[in-house]
């Protein structure tokens, strides 16, 4: 059944709820996603409906636009006053289910309403952290909201409904804010606890040999241990700590690789773990692998494999999250180099094993805020006719630019038109940057019928030191060129 609960307002957002709607099955697979009453089956009383749907989902996402909160009906009262608003019925009816996790997803630059603007029944909606959806950042934003899907949906209940618990015990429904938050500080307090025998178990190695806990041994242990330090520069760390991230983390080969973290744990047996949280994100229509054999690390002239036994298959048209491990010696502190593999193609992150910083999960919750704000650029500011043959026409509607640490990505969204009485094949695509012609990494293919209209992205990697490119086109006997500034 559909794990995940897109509400809309007709007026303000349909068109964006089935383009999310799409865009999320992609990734996440088909029937996940349930839309709107208009699926279901005539007759159906559409409360009782929505209260069946809200059962069977783990996460709920509102969709906000400008229009949401001051949509009115025909006789001008606003919808959001009216008890029978199936919006309004649809968000209570979230808010009220502790196992649901409830996202506000923001459009067209819409922001979230104050708490004194909605009904009771909904006022909580706007305690909740918001998502946006960019229309220039589209493919990116989306799949942060796929990954927070598919994090929610895979763990247990407690987890997918996080927010809502916290918000329980806040406004005082005593019974559920109550457990619901005395488990979380019970769950806390024996992590804790396990958390301290393990640092001790750790600093204090893994001897297992007669009299391995009794004074004598101890004090060798103390005085091998002073030894040892004194004979390097770098005292060996004992405790787990996180290793910075280059801003700039991504790499673009057949699939999209995002390091989001890394942390360090010591083994204690004059090794440590090196544990990496890599996205894999694949956007063509075949299944991929994600596997070690994609990674390695260059640490003090060595060049090392993963260790973790990563081999998994990222479906076409989805995103995944792994882990990959690797073993280094526990006085590893200095710069690596992490290379991420694709046949001939290399691209190098930079890693400082030296750097302790907060707790992993504020590292990737500062990673994720940066790449939401740099991921795109936009690179052309106005349409621009590309190429005329007579009544058909190909115009650039925009361009944006997504740099990676190996690549820039260019896309161009293109409008075709044809105003003219027969069928036509569209045009061909080049991009020249430097002494470099390119063609598209997936060419459009479309048809424009008579007096109509089609629309299509085209996309082309080129150099990361590209500063200006020129996009050309032909089509018939006539054709065009379009220069076009690469943002930095």
């Amino acid at each position: 059944m559909p794990a995940t609960f897109i509400s809309y307002r007709r007026d303000d957002a349909a068109g964006y709820a089935g383009r999310l709607h799409e865009a999320l099955e992609r990734r996440l697979g088909e029937d996940q996603i349930f839309r709107d009453i208009d699926t279901l089956e005539p007759g159906l009383d559409f409360v009782d409906a929505i209260g069946s749907r809200l059962r069977e989902c783990r996460v709920f996402l509102a969709i906000i636009g400008r229009e949401w909160l001051d949509a009115t009906d025909a006789a001008g009262h606003r919808r959001l006053e009216q008890s029978h608003d199936y919006v309004r019925l649809e968000i209570a009816g979230a808010l009220a289910r502790p196992e649901v996790r409830v996202i506000p997803v923001l459009i067209e630059g819409a922001t979230m309403p104050a708490p004194e603007a909605l009904p009771e029944d909904i006022r909580a909606l706007a305690r909740r952290h918001a998502m946006n959806l960019r229309d220039d950042a589209w493919d990116h934003d989306v799949d942060r909201l796929a990954s927070v899907i598919a994090d929610v949906t895979t763990a247990g209940p407690a987890k997918a409904g996080h927010y809502v618990a916290a918000k329980a015990g806040h406004d005082g429904a005593a019974n559920a804010g109550h457990d619901a938050w005395s488990s979380r500080w019970l769950m806390a307090a024996a992590a804790v606890v396990a958390l301290g025998v393990l640092i001790v178990f750790l600093t204090r190695g893994r001897d297992d040999s007669p009299g391995a806990g009794d004074s004598s041994t101890a004090a060798t242990d103390s005085t091998a241990s002073s030894t040892a330090s004194a004979s390097t520069s770098v005292p060996t760390p004992t405790n787990p700590y996180g290793v910075a991230v280059p801003p700039l983390a991504e790499v673009a080969h057949r699939l999209l690789y995002t390091l989001f973290s890394a942390n360090v744990t010591p083994l204690g047996n004059g090794t440590s773990e090196l544990r990496l949280r890599v996205q894999f994100a694949n956007y063509t229509l075949h299944d991929a692998n994600a596997w070690d054999a994609s990674f390695r690390l260059v640490l003090n002239g060595q060049t090392l494999a993963p260790t973790g036994g990563l081999n998994e298959v990222v479906p076409g048209r989805s995103l995944r999250n792994f882990f990959v491990t690797f073993t280094i010696p526990a006085t590893a502190t200095g710069n690596a180099v992490l290379r991420i593999l694709d046949g001939d193609r290399v691209g190098e992150l930079p890693l400082d094993l030296s750097t302790t910083l907060r707790p992993p999960e504020d590292q990737e919750a500062e990673i994720t805020d940066s790449l939401a704000h740099a991921i795109m650029r936009s690179a052309l500011q106005d349409p621009h006719v590309l190429v005329r043959d007579g009544d058909v026409s190909v115009t650039v509607l925009r361009a944006v630019s997504r740099r990676f640490v190996n690549i820039v990505r260019l896309r161009f969204a293109v409008r075709f038109a044809n105003g003219g009485q027969y069928p036509s094949s569209g045009a061909t695509f080049r991009l020249t940057a430097g002494d470099q012609i390119l063609a598209p990494l997936e060419a459009p293919n479309v048809a424009i019928q008579p007096r109509s209209n089609e629309s299509a992205d085209v996309e082309f990697e080129v150099p990361t030191t590209a500063t200006r490119v020129v996009l050309s086109a032909s089509m018939g006997k006539s054709s065009g060129e379009l220069p076009v500034d690469v943002p930095q």
